[in-house]
């Protein structure tokens, strides 16, 4: 009989460890979803791939003037400022514009 409860409360715990790794992995997939869908650009979910394309001009402008203010400013309002626009310059990729302002207007889609 002591057997059938220690195997019996060995299940249980069994069961918990499950349930908090179940749990745990649940709230880090939301984390990481969450950093698309608390961005400013309405057309990222969906266009992760744009994203990360426009958004690494901006690291890049950072890294180059070594200030992380100039990346966040670049990324301001969906990349719609004049600090983006310094930045496809500043990184030389100005051969490119016309192709980040289509980007930029389809991470901005469905914005007020």
């Amino acid at each position: 009989m002591v057997t059938r409860v220690g195997s019996g409360f060995s299940v249980q715990r069994v069961w918990l460890l499950l349930v908090i790794v179940v749990v745990l992995c649940g709230s880090v997939t939301q984390q990481a979803s969450a950093w698309f869908t608390n961005d400013e650009c309405p057309g990222v979910m969906g266009n992760r791939d744009l994203y990360e394309k426009v958004a690494w001009v901006c690291n890049d402008c950072a890294n180059i003037f070594r200030n992380n203010d100039v990346g966040v400013m670049c990324k301001k309002d969906c990349f719609h400022t004049m600090d983006f626009l310094w930045c496809v310059y500043a990184t030389e990729r100005h051969g490119e514009i016309d192709q980040f302002r289509k980007w930029v207007s389809i991470l901005r889609a469905g914005r007020k």
